[in-house]
């Protein structure tokens, strides 16, 4: 096929999160090639370009997040995508997950334009982690399925993403095409010293962090019992980002004694220098793609610890930074040893600066070219 000129693409809204970020390097690949972005929301995403055109969907619930919310969502998107498609003459649709890629299928179907659907998230990831409600997983498990047999070229984000999809969907024929990270200078005595002044802690501290929304999936609750078992050491943790579980976590460290050794930060724009100012990162996920606060973690300089999942174990293969999630108190040994085996700190950290290396190219770039790449293949 020829370059694309117009691309259709589709998220309910932006967020601080890894999805979007990784979302708007899609977007943002397209129009670093010259080509015309329209895109469907509830509301506009927060970043402008000349050729980035938003196409505002119209919702009557004030709420995003509500079971309400998604069926109307659901029901509406796709004849949304179809006019806006035969309106502009899109040329391109590309989406970031199975289930708006199922949206897009009318659109599709009736345009007969390639579908590229990027897979950043785990299977049933909105009703897992959204609603216990089993008529909405297998609505879910229906539309993934659909999206991944209308889509002309499918790629995960990580090989445990593709695993976790393959295990559902056999027949899928998904390629692998990881997440970057990009390096930054940064001076790391320079960024201790800043947290240290900021929140008025001695330079004997052990500072462990973490980023992320805080969310079930992504097991905060390992965190803070962890940190039972390093009650009264001179750990400090800080929990980096915001979410609807930040009064519940705040609540049990409270309950578990714990609450003057934990830090909620709150949502921050400078999460990455935070990171680069502390010794050491932990991350719990129970599921992922592959985490974008993970692998800028990797840049930090400072040894990371991850929860034995495939997404995170892809990232950082070393089996003695792994612990299972369900299991607090081995993530606390390997922060106590961290804390007073200089050694074995230093070993984690070279360890986790090697992997990093994988993971540092021009993904913009790449992913254009794959996509044209794979679609001139099959077409």
């Amino acid at each position: 096929m020829k370059p694309p000129k117009k691309v259709l693409t589709i998220y309910f809204k932006f967020k601080p999160d890894g999805f979007c970020k990784r979302f708007r390097l899609m977007i943002e690949a397209y129009l670093d090639k010259g080509c015309e972005v329209h895109y469907i929301a509830v509301e506009p995403y927060p970043f402008e370009h000349e050729n980035l055109i938003p196409h505002i969907m119209p919702t009557p619930m004030k709420s995003r997040e509500s079971l309400a919310f998604w069926s109307y969502f659901f029901a509406i998107a796709p004849w949304h995508l179809l006019w806006v498609s035969l309106r502009n003459r899109v040329e391109l649709i590309s989406v970031g997950s199975p289930l708006y890629a199922c949206l897009s299928g009318i659109a599709k179907l009736i345009t007969r334009v390639p579908l590229v659907t990027l897979i950043f998230i785990t299977p049933n990831s909105v009703s897992q982690w959204r609603f216990d409600y089993s008529l909405y997983e297998k609505i879910e498990t229906l539309m993934d399925k659909l999206g991944l047999r209308w889509s002309n070229l499918l790629l995960a984000n990580s090989w445990g993403a593709q695993s976790a999809w393959k295990k559902v969907y056999p027949s899928a024929p998904i390629d692998v095409f990881p997440n970057n990270v990009e390096e930054h200078p940064f001076e790391k005595k320079k960024q201790r010293q800043n947290i240290l002044n900021e929140f008025s802690l001695p330079e004997s501290r052990f500072l462990i962090s973490h980023s992320g929304v805080l969310l079930k999936r992504k097991n905060h609750d390992c965190l803070i019992q962890a940190m039972v078992s390093l009650k009264g050491s001179r750990a400090i943790l800080f929990i980096i980002g915001d979410g609807p579980r930040r009064n519940e976590l705040q609540s049990m460290a409270e309950s578990l004694g714990v609450a003057d050794q934990i830090i909620f930060t709150g949502y921050r724009k400078d999460v990455v220098e935070l990171i680069q100012g502390t010794d050491a990162f932990a991350f719990p996920s129970f599921a992922e793609g592959m985490a974008e606060s993970l692998l800028e973690a990797t840049t930090c300089q400072l040894p990371c610890l991850v929860s034995a999942i495939p997404e995170n174990t892809d990232v950082i293969s070393n089996s003695e930074q792994h612990f299972p999630v369900d299991q607090p108190g081995v993530l606390a040994e390997k922060i106590n040893r961290l804390m007073n085996d200089q050694e074995y700190y230093q070993q984690l950290l070279e360890a986790t600066q090697n992997e990093k290396n994988r993971f540092v190219f021009d993904w913009k770039g790449r992913f254009y070219e794959k996509v044209l790449t794979s679609l001139n293949n099959t077409t």
